[in-house]
């Protein structure tokens, strides 16, 4: 076939394709524009859904910063106190304006008002937020003589094996509450276990520290 047929052909075949989606798109306008309108209409709720979120992190952040600075500062400022409850009184911040008020009453000993904080951290989210507040729970149990209550709450997190939350850091502890019980196997034995499974962790090393202390006081 000459050089001149195919490009003959090849117009046609053009020709042929345009016309087709011309009388397409005339047949079915109706159609086409609903579903543009539609796509059109869900970039614009999608893209608005974007900008809320981002203000929301943006705000949230901004409130944990907030939270954090009142917390640094209210070991020397008590009278900050009251800032930081205003803000453990309501919204998505409250449960970490309430951690770090029952901290700050925990490191002052007093457990009562550490434990009425806790108790307004609501339970749900298993995420790094609600384990430290168990993690205080225990310690509160401990500076109150509580030791089975602290053992409970330390064993939990360790049969749950947490993601979020250092599971060798919650053995050290479940290992520390049975040695202030006094029950010296059963902390010598968890001891042994992170000084052999987590030998190069900071809770290993301080474990063969214990092993080594316990070992001699048998």
């Amino acid at each position: 076939m000459k050089r001149t047929e195919r490009h003959h052909l090849q117009e046609d075949g053009m020709a042929h394709g345009l016309n087709w989606l011309v009388e397409t798109i005339r047949k079915y306008r109706r159609e086409i524009v609903i579903v543009a309108g539609a796509l059109v209409f869900a970039a614009v709720v999608f893209g608005a859904l974007l900008l809320v979120r981002s203000h929301g992190r943006s705000v949230q952040s901004r409130a944990i910063g907030e939270i954090g600075d009142l917390a640094a500062e209210v070991v020397l400022k008590p009278e900050k106190l009251a800032d930081l409850e205003k803000l453990a009184e309501k919204g998505r911040t409250a449960r970490l304006a309430n951690m770090e008020l029952a901290r700050y009453w925990a490191e002052k000993g007093d457990w009562a008002k550490a434990e009425s904080y806790l108790g307004r951290i609501a339970d749900g989210r298993k995420d790094l937020l609600h384990y430290q507040a168990e993690d205080l729970k225990a310690q509160v149990a401990l500076g109150k003589k509580e030791f089975d209550k602290a053992i409970a709450i330390y064993k939990k997190i360790g049969d749950e094996k947490p993601k979020v939350y250092p599971l060798d850091a919650a053995l050290f502890h479940l290992a520390e509450s049975h040695e202030l019980k006094g029950e010296t196997k059963e902390a010598l034995d968890l001891y042994k276990k992170l000084q052999e499974e987590y030998a190069q962790s900071y809770y290993g090393y301080e474990a063969s520290l214990k092993v080594g202390r316990l070992g001699l006081q048998k």
